[in-house]
């Protein structure tokens, strides 16, 4: 069974909810004309009889009826005697009702043919008692009501028609975004185009955000998408050179041709290889599982200062066998809370680009110092710089400036210190110089908002 659509609910919803209100109104406004046409008539029938008596009067016993108003504001009034014979008019006898005369009764009369309302006053007047009945027809109160049912009947339904076209073509206009959001999401479900966006009319009605909200999904969706296209080819790339290399050396190794001193030699390069395939793949994972929001950091209080000079220690023998001369100037005892492991690798990653890129004979200044509300690390080389078209693109997974240094490195080390940096609720920027060095300025806060400790 076809399930009716939102459009057409709401418009039949509407529709059933105006002809209820509708009739009800058309019930109560027909229940209201119709008592006050009744009292109206009544008001004026009383008047009129009220009138007639006073204008009555007896000479011997005789009505001189010549003052009298017989007609009047579509009442008859008719006089009789104690007997209840007529007195008066002469005329128009035939417009008397059937009815026993009873003092200051107001009451519907019918034949079966036409209804009236009557209203009989006894009275003495010049000492001499008589009645006085007033006689109205309702055939106009009827007419007018039947007149007004009639209106209401080719009215009201004229009047619900149109509101339900209005309404219709209300809510088709209302929904047509719904429509055309629904159509963009099928279109990039089957195919394979996420650059499709839903059209905004630009409102900023709930509908004009629902589709700037939805937009922003498609293009986090889009970027998502082609980073994850780029980031599968990158990886591919740099793990094929050392696949080979690995596969091209031990098939060197395994050739009878080579003696003990080459086969070291080739499992040395192997070794070295795997070394660089897996930091690819350790720093690739951790990678993913930081995107997938499956990273959580173990945030502990530390000492930045120790932490840096212990990286410092460490990186020392690697800074002196490629001729580079390695500088500290560290503030002591900077607290702040972060994830030790998470900020060795950052300072790790920083230092070992500083001196990798550098000149022989250069050197690295490691510098840290207390901000107001944080501390900043500054690690400046001497080494060839960055062209300034590609700062911006540093930052990105397995991106070299330089094509002849993709024999070193993964390629990785920037991102991920960008990630650590951004982890910890800090920020690193760059300034460079071509040909003359770089400096990579990291700020990391003391306190961290969502810490676990």
């Amino acid at each position: 069974m076809k399930r009716i659509s939102i459009r057409a609910r709401v418009t039949l919803w509407y529709t059933g909810l105006l002809v209820v209100l509708l009739g009800l109104g058309v019930v109560y406004l027909l229940s209201f004309s119709d008592q006050m046409l009744s009292r109206q008539t009544r008001d004026a029938l009383l008047d009129v009889v009220s009138d007639a008596v006073k204008q009555a009067h007896f000479d011997d016993g005789e009505l001189d009826d010549e003052k009298i108003d017989f007609y009047r504001e579509g009442v008859s009034v008719f006089f009789y005697d104690t007997s209840g014979r007529l007195l008066a008019p002469r005329v128009n006898r035939g417009l008397q009702v059937d009815s026993i005369l009873e003092d200051q009764a107001v009451k519907m009369v019918s034949n079966g043919r036409e209804t009236w309302m009557v209203h009989d006053l006894f009275a003495i007047q010049d000492g001499t008692g008589f009645w006085v009945r007033g006689v109205v027809s309702m055939s106009g109160s009827t007419a007018t009501m039947h007149g007004m049912i009639l209106l209401a009947l080719i009215s009201v339904p004229i009047f619900i028609a149109v509101a339900a076209l209005g309404g219709w073509l209300i809510t088709r206009r209302a929904f047509f975004p719904v429509g055309k959001m629904a159509e963009t999401a099928q279109a990039i479900s089957s195919g394979s185009d996420l650059s499709l966006r839903v059209p905004d009319d630009g409102s900023g009605d709930e509908l004009s955000r629902l589709g700037c909200t939805i937009n922003s999904m498609f293009a986090r969706l889009q970027a998502s998408f082609e980073t994850e296209r780029q980031f599968s080819s990158d990886a591919s790339h740099e793990l094929r050179t050392p696949t080979a290399v690995i596969i091209s050396q031990c098939e060197y190794a395994l050739s009878d041709v080579v003696d003990e001193a080459e086969r070291k030699k080739s499992i040395d390069v192997v070794l070295r290889q795997a070394r660089r395939m897996s930091a690819i793949i350790s720093q690739l994972l951790l990678l993913a599982r930081a995107e997938n929001g499956k990273f959580e950091p173990s945030w502990e209080r530390l000492n930045l200062s120790e932490l840096c000079e212990m990286v410092l220690l460490e990186m020392e023998d690697t800074a002196q066998s490629n001729g580079i001369a390695l500088e500290m100037q560290l503030e002591p005892d900077i607290m702040l809370i972060g994830d030790q492991t998470l900020l060795m690798r950052l300072l790790t990653n920083l230092i070992t680009n500083a001196i990798r890129y550098n000149r022989k004979g250069g050197h690295v200044e490691v510098c840290l110092q207390r901000l107001e509300n944080g501390a900043a690390l500054r690690v400046a080389d001497t080494g060839a710089g960055i062209r300034e078209e590609d700062l911006p693109k540093i930052w990105s997974r397995f991106f070299r400036a330089d094509a002849s240094r993709s024999s070193i490195g993964t390629g990785l080390g920037l991102s991920m210190a960008r990630w650590i940096a951004q982890v910890h609720g800090g920020t690193i920027t760059v300034e460079s110089v071509y040909g003359q060095g770089s400096v990579f300025t990291v700020t990391l806060p003391f306190e961290q908002k969502d810490e676990k400790l």
